[in-house]
């Protein structure tokens, strides 16, 4: 189970914040001061922090500056919390080395959308420092968001990035169409919606893998989609 640390002052959005992250199978430890949030980076370990950026004792920012600058940290997976009329604080907080931000209110699909993406990106990046995916003739950079078949650049749409990117990363392991939902979704998806077997028949036809027996990505009957070892 993965540890998130949840730093917010209001006690209701805390408290949604959390239910929603366990809800998802995520762990939990919360801080209502910047100064308890740093004890916790130095008591425990974590794999991502949810940061509010406006805290009684410091700015959010602080703490990520904190945390970037530290050996033992540096690579945590970090979404930092904003208000809408607070886009310029999140681009700081961006520049800073955030990996997402998102604003209040928020849907519970978006917030762990932009969890599993991050965690995604930081456990590859943990295990490659290059994260650039090679299968047969098939190139997905990571990094750079780019897909080459054959060494020719293919064209994807974000969400269909994103899922090419969660099979590929995850081989031969049968991924639920809920729970790619819950790592690309979007807060009009539900887990009845058909969007991830529309997504995947564009992403197939894309990389012209449309035949009786396809190349890269399975069908699981009944359950969902298999990206082909290789």
């Amino acid at each position: 189970m993965k540890n998130v640390l949840v730093v917010e002052d209001d006690p209701i959005t805390r408290k949604i914040l959390c239910a929603t992250i366990e809800k998802y199978g995520f762990s939990t430890i919360t801080a209502v001061y910047g100064s308890d949030a740093l004890f916790q980076l130095k008591e425990r370990d974590f794999h991502a922090i949810i940061l509010d950026l406006k805290l009684p004792d410091m700015n959010g920012l602080e703490i990520l500056r904190h945390i970037r600058n530290s050996p033992s940290h540096s690579s945590l997976a970090a979404i930092i919390v904003t208000e809408n009329n607070d886009k310029l604080e999140a681009v700081l907080g961006l520049e800073m080395g955030a990996d997402d931000y998102i604003t209040k209110p928020f849907h519970q699909r978006e917030l762990i959308a932009r969890l599993n993406t991050v965690l995604r990106r930081t456990d590859l990046a943990a295990v490659n420092p290059n994260p650039s995916m090679v299968y047969d003739d098939l190139e997905i950079d990571m990094k750079a968001r780019l897909v080459k078949k054959g060494g020719k650049a293919v064209d994807f749409s974000f969400k269909e990035f994103e899922i090419l990117a969660l099979l590929a990363s995850n081989p031969g392991e049968v991924l639920s169409r809920d729970a790619i939902l819950n790592s690309i979704g979007s807060i009009e998806y539900s887990p009845e919606s058909r969007a991830v077997d529309m997504h995947i028949s564009s992403i197939r036809k894309k990389l012209g893998d449309t035949g009786v027996i396809q190349k890269y990505i399975d069908t699981v009957s009944n359950v969902g989609y298999r990206f082909r070892k290789y």
